[in-house]
């Protein structure tokens, strides 16, 4: 899949033909690897496949979060940590959070949200890029790297300290 000027690899999870999560990396095995952590964590069942046709969802939707007003919703299964994917779906485009205040909002400590980032079951359309350090710097981005998180902060127009 190609996204951003990225070459992605993608996999969905779904369930009811309806996808639950996705896992995307640069080669297929670390994508994969990505997407059954994410299942883990969340204790998520379904059928993992490659589909055209979820890859144009994704890329659609993607569009509207980083490109446009769009706003995500979050399938209706349960999520581990939910209220912090929420807290960030809550984010609007071009502005950002700090960590600790996803945190406080989305009730867990600084540990558990980087473990919750680490496995977000839909990454940009859940938009943990907009989260900075307290000083407005960039922190990790996994599995992409902070240079995508860089170039999705700057196709939205948000400010931070490293730009």
């Amino acid at each position: 899949m190609r996204v951003f000027g990225l070459n992605l690899e993608v996999f969905f999870l779904v369930r009811y033909a309806k996808p639950l999560a996705y896992g995307w990396h640069y080669s297929e095995a670390k994508a994969m690897a990505h997407l059954k952590k994410v299942q883990q964590f969340h204790s998520l069942e379904g059928e993992v496949i490659k589909s055209g046709d979820l890859e144009a969802w994704l890329e659609e939707n993607l569009n509207l979060v980083v490109l446009g007003e769009g706003v995500f919703k979050i399938p209706d299964f349960h999520y581990k940590n939910r209220k912090v994917y929420e807290e960030i779906t809550a984010i609007p485009r071009g502005q950002t959070r700090t960590y600790s205040q996803v945190a406080a909002k989305g009730g867990v400590n600084f540990p558990q949200l980087l473990i919750t980032l680490l496995r977000n079951p839909f990454q940009i359309l859940i938009p943990c890029h907009r989260l900075l350090t307290k000083r407005g710097g960039l922190m990790g981005f996994y599995p992409l790297g902070k240079e995508v998180k860089a170039m999705l902060l700057e196709r939205e127009g948000a400010e931070w300290s490293g730009k």
